[in-house]
């Protein structure tokens, strides 16, 4: 039985989850969406792991259903299910997701969410300590257990929707779109190392002149100011750094 994960992460949390799944082969949805990776033909789980942004799916995940799931032959997936990590709680986020496979003809067989430690700046301006992440960590530990052993039974969950999900997924799809973020800004520390610009999941980070610069496709993952080894991203307001629970190198995606 081959099982593959698609896999959307910034800060590192849902690829934490993602490696709780025994057996699992693991790709960042930009391998998909730039053709580095080809879903094999006779894969027959699929998972979907990604992060709620406000309290929707991450533009990444609509766009590998959208622009790569649409334009295969699906017929060999027979169990599709999805992880969604979230800091506070997913609310209709995979009901939403259930929606959109239903539009390219698929159907979601699990859903299951995940607490893990925040990292959205504009909610949560203080970083969480490492004391606090060991213990929520812990709590999601016995959570993913729990998800591990469904999906190994290849177990049945369909999220259901609840009042006015249609409206928080046009807030969510709105909020999320990709666009420039002028809140966020480089301070003299930046010495061109260029780990934001490999770990950006949108390529919206570039070296220039020795320097990071952003360009205009930001989608507020905040993988750059939280994994910049010189802390010299700048978001107003925000101090500290959530250092995350796996290693930057396991999030380069360039």
């Amino acid at each position: 039985m081959s099982t593959v994960i698609a896999l959307y992460t910034a800060t590192g949390n849902s690829l934490y989850a993602a490696k709780q799944i025994p057996d699992a082969e693991i790709h960042f949805v930009e391998e998909f969406l730039s053709g580095k990776y080809t879903l094999p033909d006779d894969t027959d789980r699929l998972g979907l792991v990604f992060p709620v942004y406000c309290w929707g799916l991450p533009h990444p995940i609509r766009r590998f259903i959208s622009e790569y799931l649409a334009n295969r032959d699906n017929s060999t997936l027979g169990y599709i299910f999805a992880i969604a990590t979230c800091g506070a709680f997913p609310l209709y986020t995979l009901h939403d997701l259930s929606q959109e496979l239903a539009g390219v003809g698929l159907a979601l067989s699990y859903g299951a969410s995940v607490r893990l430690p925040d990292a959205y700046l504009p909610l949560k301006k203080k970083a969480v300590t490492e004391e606090e992440t060991k213990k929520q960590a812990a709590e999601a530990d016995k959570k993913l257990e729990s998800i591990k052993d469904a999906i190994m039974r290849e177990e049945i969950l369909i999220p259901h929707s609840g009042p006015f999900w249609r409206v928080i997924r046009a807030f969510s799809r709105a909020g999320m779109s990709p666009r420039r973020n002028n809140k966020l800004s480089v301070s003299a520390k930046c010495t061109g190392c260029g780990i934001c610009a490999s770990i950006c999941p949108e390529e919206n980070i570039e070296i220039e002149n020795g320097k990071a610069v952003y360009k205009d496709r930001c989608i507020s993952c905040f993988a750059c100011y939280h994994r910049c080894p010189e802390n010299a991203i700048d978001y107003k307001g925000a101090a500290g750094q959530y250092k995350g629970l796996v290693e930057t190198k396991e999030l380069k995606k360039r």
